[in-house]
């Protein structure tokens, strides 16, 4: 693949464009100017918006069990114990980065400003397209790990932000607009998915007339408008879903925005790390590197000393321990085995056949005594974990897999279609042989048409959204439901689990706040919630999952 120079600016525009030397960038002060282009802003936006998609994914994972420690005591992967956490990192992402720096790039954009930057009779819609849809996709992100959250007056110089309410903020992702006591108040900076689609319009019509944006500036569509209003649809279609099944029924509106999203084109919306060479901005966060861009508040992966879990294992990938056999031929391409064992079995030649080993571990009991950590599946080099590779944001087997639940309560033979739609869109991806993929069409873990279930979808999409913080909302939204969706999910070893969990069965419902910003800055915001150092609040289900 031809490497680009985009790394260059992009580090460059991470460094110039994030304010690290402030705690909180809530409190950006409007009367400090820059003279900062949309073009050289936009990438460091885009890079970021792909590191917090990561750290949200990492930290999601272990709660979805898609992998789990080979400790029994990790903190906060297997205890769920936040109470004395430092620093939430997927908080200061959003508030530090992204968000901010997105409303740079539209201040940036406008055509006085353009001017003054030497770009006369130019128009930037197209950047305020993308940076409209990179907020939009980190506010989604960061409210639904956090529940409410400053937005109103974020990014205002205030010194103590309020928090809008979740459902709230969920009106200003999908439409851009301020509500008071119920009551419109003007639109919000140009933001929201609607207004972000009038700027793919405007662009799109605009073609020619646009400051240029290429793979050096957008690292995932290269900016191709068509692409990212496809986009648009597609984020539209997974925020309204959110809403379902617990506080609304309006799959129909889902339905359209998922087939607006199709109509327009609509192709994995990636970060694609392939594009670079350089330093560790440029590389895979999920990677064997395990890439640490030196930012302060970055973690890296720890899949080195993970293991999948027993879930992942035998109840999504429908492993057999006893034959080593996998029904799912994606097993191979998640992860790779590290030792095998010789079968009584024999080939053509009368040679005894080996078996790849696949062990998980339930989390919270961690690893065998008597098992090597090597022996232990290596969980890098899948399509998701190679360090050149791309992070998704939102791909078509997740978008196939929205329409298959939203039709599920519609039509459940068009729900089918797309059921099998996105297990074939995600094998392709991951390479599975098409006699494989028949294969498992035909096998006993795909129902017929009139058998599908709800939980059949969801176990699809627990699969296609692999270390993605989108599994995590799904498994809320079904109440970590295991015995109709998710079945056969169990909570980790009640012993390894903070005190506080201990004490019933209630699952982790969402991070704390920030403790360097929130709990200095903010506290009295956190005490009237009753947020502040409560673990309760941990167990508190979002307004979706009730």
């Amino acid at each position: 693949m031809k490497k680009i120079g985009l790394y260059i600016a992009l580090v460059a525009g991470m460094f110039s464009a994030t304010s690290c030397e402030k705690f909180l960038d809530v409190n950006d002060d409007k009367d400090q100017p820059f003279t900062t282009t949309p073009d050289s802003l936009l990438p460091a936006v885009i890079g970021r918006l792909a590191l917090s998609q990561f750290k949200a994914g990492e930290t999601a994972a272990y709660f979805t069990q898609h992998v789990t420690t080979q400790s029994a005591w990790s903190k906060y992967k297997t205890r769920w114990d936040y109470v004395d956490a430092n620093r939430i990192a997927e908080w200061r992402y959003h508030y530090h980065d992204v968000s901010v720096n997105a409303l740079h790039v539209i201040e940036a954009s406008s055509e006085e400003r353009l001017s003054e930057f030497g770009y006369d009779g130019k128009k930037a819609d197209n950047y305020k397209a993308v940076a409209a849809l990179a907020y939009a996709t980190s506010t989604l992100m960061t409210t639904d790990l956090f529940g409410d959250i400053a937005y109103t007056e974020a990014f205002k110089g205030l010194p103590y932000a309020k928090y809008d309410k979740q459902q709230d903020i969920y009106n200003y992702i999908l439409n851009g607009y301020v509500y008071e006591d119920g009551a419109y108040k003007g639109d919000h900076d140009g933001l929201g998915i609607a207004k972000a689609i009038e700027y793919c319009n405007a662009a799109l019509a605009n073609k020619d007339g646009n400051v240029k944006m290429t793979l050096n500036q957008d690292a995932v569509y290269g900016g191709d408008m068509q692409k990212w209003k496809a986009y648009a649809y597609a984020l539209k279609a997974r925020t309204l879903l959110h809403l379902t099944p617990n506080v609304n029924k309006n799959y129909k509106a889902i339905i359209e925005a998922a087939e607006l999203a199709l109509d327009n084109g609509f192709v994995d919306a990636a970060f694609d790390y392939g594009l670079f060479t350089g330093n560790d901005w440029t590389i895979n966060p999920w990677g064997p590197k395990r890439a640490d861009p030196g930012a302060w508040e970055t973690t890296n992966n720890t899949l080195d000393v993970s293991a999948p879990s027993q879930f992942m294992l035998t109840r999504a990938l429908h492993y057999d321990a006893e034959t080593n056999v996998s029904i799912d031929p994606r097993l191979s391409k998640f992860m790779t085995a590290r030792y095998s064992v010789e079968t009584e079995e024999v080939d053509a030649d009368g040679n005894k056949i080996s078996k790849d080993v696949y062990l998980g571990i339930r989390p919270g009991v961690g690893k065998i005594g008597s098992v090597e950590v090597e022996q232990y599946p290596d969980l890098y080099n899948s399509y998701m974990t190679k360090d050149d590779g791309k992070l998704p944001f939102l791909t078509r087997e997740e978008l196939y897999l929205i329409l298959a639940e939203a039709e599920f309560e519609v039509d459940k033979n068009k729900a089918f279609d797309y059921y099998i739609l996105a297990i074939e869109a995600h094998m392709n991806k991951m390479g599975v042989d098409a006699a494989e993929v028949t294969a498992y069409k035909n096998s006993s873990v795909v129902p017929s048409k009139t058998e599908l279930t709800i939980g059949d979808i969801m176990m699809q999409k627990y699969l296609v959204t692999y270390l993605q913080p989108e599994a995590w909302t799904d498994m809320r939204r079904y109440g970590y439901n295991n015995t109709k969706i998710y079945v056969g999910l169990q909570r980790p070893n009640k012993e390894a689990l903070a005190d506080y969990f201990q004490k019933d069965e209630s699952w982790i419902q969402r991070l704390p706040y920030d403790t360097q910003t929130e709990e200095i800055y903010n506290k009295p915001q956190l005490v009237e919630m009753g947020a502040y150092q409560n673990p309760e609040w941990l167990k508190k289900k979002m307004f979706w999952a009730k």
